[in-house]
């Protein structure tokens, strides 16, 4: 038998058990295949979705919401990625009926997908015997330990009932005693709501005198301040209008002396004007003089010879 030929029938049988255990599906010609493994089991049988893309411009099934029979399993679930570069879900048939019950469920998985949009998957897997859940194994196991208690309790509540006669006569006398304590706290009450009274009067009393006491220190902070701030100006001033009297002084002194020196100057000045004008007065009187004598000069007549 030729190498090629057993090499074809080798492939063909691998192909033909693939399909008996895993289903491909392709949704809306997204370029994305999809495989359920297996496709059928019991209602404990570990179940794998695996989402390949065909064409590298298109992403892959990464983050899914999952849905079985329309029953949410999983919503916004992270994909694991392969070393193939597939992206695996591991699923569980759900323990609740009827979505474990024997016979075909559908599970949709719906994701976005990069670069195309909206997908939507859908599978079949079909439960071929219905297993219990372990819940439900621990809930039998324990509904039988309180059959067998329930006998222990019988018994327990037939004591009680023995007991009721002597628990009412108890019960009985307790009651009288409670009525009187009743009227007792009925009298503590009223004793109570008139204290009360009395204390949420004071309470508002003092809260009045509080809030007055609060606004008269407030005043009285207030005026402290402005007395010491006027005490420290009236200080300022007071040292202010001794420097200046002092100033004051000075400049009269001054004043006065200055007065002197000028009644003085002008005394020498009087003098000095008057000294003037007779130093004017003479020299104006000489020249007038000079100006008379000039011109009565006798004239000078000169003879000509010829």
């Amino acid at each position: 038998m030729p190498n090629s030929f057993k090499t074809l029938l080798v492939i063909s049988i691998l192909l033909l058990s693939v399909s008996l255990i895993a289903v491909g599906v392709k949704a809306q010609d997204s370029m994305i295949e999809a495989e359920i493994h297996p496709s059928e089991g019991t209602a404990d049988t570990d179940i794998l979705i695996r989402f390949s893309t065909t064409n590298a411009s298109i992403g892959n099934v990464e983050k899914a919401d999952i849905f079985w029979d329309d029953f949410s399993i999983g919503l916004n679930e992270q994909g694991v990625e392969g070393a193939d570069g597939s992206y695996n879900y591991h699923l569980r048939v759900p323990s609740e009926p009827p979505l474990s019950d024997v016979g075909n469920h559908t599970i949709r998985v719906d994701s976005l997908v990069l670069n195309y949009g909206q997908v939507s998957f859908n599978f079949t897997f079909t439960v071929t015997k219905y297993v219990p859940s372990p819940e439900f194994v621990a809930l039998n196991a324990t509904y039988y330990s309180l059959l067998a208690n329930y006998t222990d309790l019988l018994g327990n509540y037939t004591l009680l009932l023995a007991n009721y006669s002597e628990l009412s006569n108890d019960y009985a006398a307790l009651h009288t005693e409670h009525d009187q304590l009743l009227l007792n706290f009925n009298s503590l009450s009223a004793n109570y709501n008139s204290l009360l009274a009395n204390f949420n009067s004071l309470s508002a009393n003092y809260n009045s005198m509080l809030t007055n006491y609060n606004s008269l220190y407030g005043a009285y902070i207030s005026f402290l301040t402005n007395y010491t701030r006027l005490q420290g100006n009236f200080d300022s001033l007071s040292s202010n209008y001794n420097v200046l009297r002092g100033n004051y002084d000075s400049l009269n002194s001054s004043l006065y002396s200055l007065r002197s020196s000028y009644d003085a100057l002008m005394g020498e000045l009087a003098i000095n004007r008057n000294i003037s004008y007779v130093f004017i007065a003479s020299t104006i009187a000489l020249a007038v003089l000079s100006v008379y004598l000039i011109l009565k000069r006798p004239k000078v007549v000169s003879k000509t010879r010829y």
